[in-house]
């Protein structure tokens, strides 16, 4: 009798080990910590043009996040051209951005340099530039829709632009296409 006891208890005591380390596993795999906030997909790529922002004055730019994400960090760059006559200004903006929301609404922060090379003379028809070849500071709080699969893309934004003689408030509006 001692026997079939101590022979069922080890059959007892091997079930519940192999059922308690099953259900280890189980919580061990469901316990991954997962970033819910971000919208996972495929990463969108985007190409706009611009009027103001952080290209002053008319760009062509290209957008994409650096995950498989929608949302969370990505990078812009772009490069833009003004002429008025005998004034002229070319520029390369870049920003690291964040991207807050869900669906296809968004909240834009960027910050990043612009290069900058402009030639003015008294001879312009509308503006008189200075003739200046460095880099700008400029940051990026707007609004951006952009659609799920692809499509659409329409961005508005205030711009702050930083100079060695201070600051210009400005803004931009963008519309592109989302592939």
């Amino acid at each position: 009798m001692m026997k079939s006891f101590i022979l069922k208890s080890f059959f007892l005591l091997l079930f519940a080990t192999s059922y308690l380390c099953s259900k280890a596993q189980n919580l061990e795999e469901d316990t991954v910590k997962r970033d819910s906030t971000s919208i996972t997909g495929k990463k969108p790529r985007t190409v706009f043009l611009e009027i103001g922002g952080p290209g002053l004055a008319f760009t062509v730019n290209y957008d994409t996040r650096f995950g498989n994400t929608r949302n969370k960090w990505g990078y812009r760059i772009g490069m833009g051209y003004y002429n008025t006559g005998a004034n002229s200004v070319f520029t390369i903006p870049f920003q690291i951005n964040y991207l807050h929301g869900s669906g296809n609404n968004f909240l834009e922060l960027g910050a990043g340099p612009t290069f900058i090379n402009s030639k003015g003379s008294t001879k312009g028809v509308t503006y008189q530039f200075d003739d200046v070849t460095g880099f700008i500071g400029t940051a990026t709080v707007g609004y951006r829709y952009q659609q799920d699969n692809g499509g659409i893309n329409f961005r508005i934004a205030f711009v702050p632009i930083f100079y060695d003689e201070g600051v210009i408030l400005g803004g931009g509006i963008s519309f592109g296409y989302t592939f």
